[in-house]
């Protein structure tokens, strides 16, 4: 998290635990979410319910991943363009965000890239290269680096390559592929 804030130059100012109050927009969106959109959905956990039973209706469908989805999408495209709380004042929350002057920088698509990245924990870098999932990827970087701990970071279906970073500092070392698909090209660069 704290790679990711300092590429999107975010400040972060730790809070205590339990102190809601220090974070009231964060809690407001929160309790917004769950009273206006997450308390109509079936299976809603904290609904209450006549009677002495509290579990759920046999009856109730919940609805699937792709039907969540929309019903999220199109609340949260209601919230932004067409609500307007109080504090801005007639205001949608878009309105808001384009009334602000403060200036916005651009994150480059490479850097955004790895948040869509898997963690598969520290492996140690050998002659071989490195081992995952019971193959051998290999990279030029990787010369003279036996030994070390790295980090591996995958995209998920697809295992012909994956992306290692230093275990210790995080610091990113390159790309590796799999050393029995290599290219004679990346043959000659190893």
């Amino acid at each position: 998290m704290t790679a990711a804030f300092d590429l999107l130059d975010v400040t972060v100012e730790d809070l205590p635990a339990y102190t809601p109050h220090l974070k009231g927009t964060v809690e407001g969106l929160n309790r917004a979410v769950e009273s206006m959109f997450l308390a109509a959905l079936p299976g809603y956990a904290r609904q209450p319910r006549p009677g002495k039973c509290a579990s759920r209706p046999k009856d109730e469908v919940l609805l699937g991943f792709e039907d969540f989805t929309a019903r999220l999408l199109a609340w949260t495209r209601w919230w932004n363009t067409e609500h307007q709380p109080a504090p801005l004042r007639g205001r949608t929350p878009l309105e808001a965000w384009q009334d602000d002057p403060t200036p916005l920088r651009d994150v480059a698509a490479a850097d955004l890239w790895t948040f869509t990245l898997d963690d598969a924990g520290t492996r140690t870098l050998t002659t071989r290269g490195i081992r995952f999932r019971r193959r051998d990827y290999v990279g030029p970087w990787m010369t003279g680096q036996a030994g070390i701990q790295v980090r591996i970071r995958f995209m998920p279906h697809h295992d012909h390559r994956i992306e290692v970073y230093h275990a210790a500092t995080g610091r990113y070392l390159g790309p590796a592929d799999l050393a029995d698909q290599a290219t004679d090209e990346q043959i000659s660069a190893v």
